[in-house]
């Protein structure tokens, strides 16, 4: 279950219409997964500053099972990076990003984990 979040202390007035929709394609395409399962939200007017200042900033965070790696972050904090300043106008230097790896173990869907469907059920209930 692919999820991008971002924190921004921008009102919700300067969420463009889409910026969702936009977020799961990009982490669809960047991760290499399936649309149907990634996540995307965006919690904005939160109280928030970066370096001390209050100035429009975010804080990005990408979570997957597999697709994140030493050599694959570079590229995903850039995409996804350079997608969030684009829709939002938040400079990069006021934008953060935290990849978490999940595990098939500690993800569920449809009232079961990954693990479950993936390697013991092998997709049946897919």
């Amino acid at each position: 279950m692919p999820r991008l979040s971002v924190d921004t202390n921008l009102p919700a007035s300067k969420i463009p219409e889409g910026f969702l929709n936009s977020c799961t394609s990009l982490i669809s395409k960047s991760l290499g997964k399936r649309h149907s399962y990634c996540v995307a939200t965006v919690n904005p007017g939160v109280k928030m500053t970066l370096g001390g200042s209050s100035d429009p900033c975010g804080f990005i965070q990408v979570t997957s099972i597999g697709s994140l790696g030493p050599e694959e972050n570079p590229k995903h904090v850039e995409i996804m990076t350079d997608h969030v300043h684009k829709a939002l106008g938040i400079p990069k230097n006021k934008l953060m990003i935290n990849l978490q790896a999940n595990s098939q173990e500690t993800t569920g869907h449809i009232g079961t984990t990954f693990h479950q469907l993936f390697t013991v059920e092998k997709g049946k209930r897919l």
